[in-house]
């Protein structure tokens, strides 16, 4: 039987330059200490870097030097190790084309408790989910995220925000509309939710009336968007 550093070794061989490396790598070799050690040794040959913590890669050599894991590589161990979940915040706004801001801190929601870590570059803040996350969700989640920080987005304004909102929303097609609603009517606070309403109804999305009915008649909510990007914001207690 091949001894454990020697399986070690051969499993980072198969590894790509610039992934990233964990402990979770090597579950199925039982002698962990062994493992530490094959680690530390490879670290101190050069063959592996240390990323942070627990966390190591395979450099990748170029004519301008080493180069490390991917920014993508890096947040796809970090929702791995947090048992699933999505990004959200800034970054995500950017990857949406909200704003031009490029965030210096990744926002993941997972399923563990919120805390904040740094991997590399990478400052991430973890925040505990209030609901299963679904990976084929995800867009919608963040969808709205982006409606529950309307205000906070950077370098924009609130009704270029809702206008490129807008557009997305309405190329949603039918499952996926039913599933933004459910999730904004039972996971999120009544401003999201009459938002969401108040753009699928200037859609002329029939379904908005579900989201009308989640909503108190009389709460009413000031967010700074005009009746030009919105107009009918009015049925929706905006002021």
């Amino acid at each position: 039987m091949n001894s454990a550093a020697t399986q070690v070794k051969t499993r980072i061989d198969s590894f790509p330059e610039g992934k990233v490396i964990s402990y979770s790598d090597f579950t199925d070799i039982p002698n962990t200490q062994a493992v530490a050690l094959c680690l530390g040794r490879l670290v101190k040959s050069g063959s592996l870097k240390r990323l942070g913590k627990g966390k190591y890669y395979v450099p990748k050599e170029t004519k301008f030097g080493s180069v490390g894991p991917s920014e993508s590589s890096i947040i796809e161990l970090m929702i791995k190790e947090v048992g699933g979940g999505y990004i959200t915040g800034p970054s995500v706004y950017n990857a949406l084309g909200l704003t031009t801001q490029v965030a210096n801190r990744i926002t993941i929601v997972g399923n563990k408790a919120p805390r904040k870590a740094q991997l590399g570059k990478i400052k991430v803040r973890y925040l505990k989910a209030k609901f299963p996350i679904v990976q084929e969700d995800v867009y919608l989640l963040q969808l709205l995220d982006a409606i529950k920080d309307i205000q906070k987005i950077m370098d924009t304004t609130v009704d270029e925000s809702i206008d490129k909102i807008k557009d997305k929303i309405k190329k949603l097609d039918e499952n996926q509309t039913s599933k933004i609603i459910d999730y904004a009517a039972k996971y999120y606070r009544p401003a999201v939710r009459a938002t969401l309403g108040a753009i699928m109804d200037e859609l002329n999305i029939p379904k908005a009336s579900l989201l009308k009915k989640t909503l108190t008649p009389l709460t009413v909510f000031k967010i700074a968007f005009s009746d030009k990007v919105l107009p009918k914001k009015w049925d929706w207690n905006f002021v």
